[in-house]
């Protein structure tokens, strides 16, 4: 995956591909798309999966006292990585569908492509919450590094997915659809809006136990937007969608402060591993 998106991107595959992604979303661009510089976001994607590829990896090498690492306890199941697999296979078609400028299939790839990498953090979420109160009793470093690589890596990764599918959402809106590339942009806009309230209620209320840790999505949203204003607010005339943005920008800027000191005051007041779970034995902690 990474090898096709860098020789994508660069011009590399030339016999591969017609053009490189920059270039087509020059072409079908919107109110939304971001300057050139946010998609650099692409290389921490990529350097993060990998670093957390390279820690699953070391798992085969390394031991505890129930064994390999790797098999027990099983954070990263099968289905893990079978979605992660077809991830990759979606993100490798959907540059082919979009060299070709297949614009609505290209969208649909986008979607499933998103949809798996939640599927991969669920299980991965899942798993370990049902183990985390063993890693703390004795492998609090295990604990930490799959929050911050695996965890944080899929979630940073999925966010920007997320707006890339938004953007795509106002391409085939605009290209296909006739619709002004106003209504498109706020249309995209409104979803991502209401996507940050659900997730900020969701996160805080109904998924703390899983999902505490995971500070990487509200910076994805604002190095977009941030591109996204750079790149089309015009301070002299500004457009609706331009103050959209910017307003934007400042609630997520907002609700990511207020997440920090919601994570910050219960990492001290309400440890995640204060109630006995199941250890990877079997057995009742």
């Amino acid at each position: 995956m990474v090898i096709m998106n860098a020789g994508n991107a660069t011009g590399i595959f030339k016999g591969l591909f017609r053009t490189t992604p920059g270039n087509i979303s020059d072409k079908y661009s919107t109110d939304f798309t971001p300057a050139g510089w946010t998609f650099l976001i692409w290389n921490v994607i990529y350097a993060w999966q990998l670093a957390w590829l390279l820690y699953a990896l070391s798992g085969i090498c390394r031991r505890n006292e129930l064994g390999r690492v790797f098999i027990k306890p099983d954070l990263l199941p099968i289905p893990f990585y079978v979605a992660w697999c077809l991830n990759n296979g979606l993100n490798v078609g959907w540059l082919f569908l979009w060299d070709r400028e297949y614009l609505l299939p290209a969208l649909v790839f986008l979607v499933v492509l998103t949809l798996t990498t939640c599927a991969s953090l669920f299980i991965s979420h899942r798993a370990l919450s049902i183990y985390s109160s063993w890693f703390v009793k004795g492998h609090k470093a295990e604990l930490w590094l799959i929050r911050i690589l695996v965890q944080n890596g899929l979630a940073l990764y999925g966010t920007w997915t997320t707006i890339a599918t938004l953007l795509n959402f106002a391409v085939v809106l605009i290209y296909q659809g006739n619709v002004s590339h106003e209504k498109a942009t706020t249309a995209s806009l409104s979803i991502l809006t209401l996507c940050l309230v659900i997730w900020f209620y969701l996160e805080n209320f109904s998924l703390d136990k899983y999902v505490r840790y995971n500070l990487t999505i509200y910076p994805v949203v604002i190095t977009a937007l941030i591109g996204s204003a750079c790149k089309n607010s015009s301070f002299s005339s500004p457009m609706t969608n331009n103050i959209f943005i910017v307003v934007l920008l400042a609630g997520t800027s907002l609700i990511f402060a207020v997440r920090l000191g919601l994570v910050t005051w219960r990492h001290y007041k309400r440890p995640l591993e204060a109630s006995g779970t199941t250890d990877p034995s079997g057995t009742v902690a």
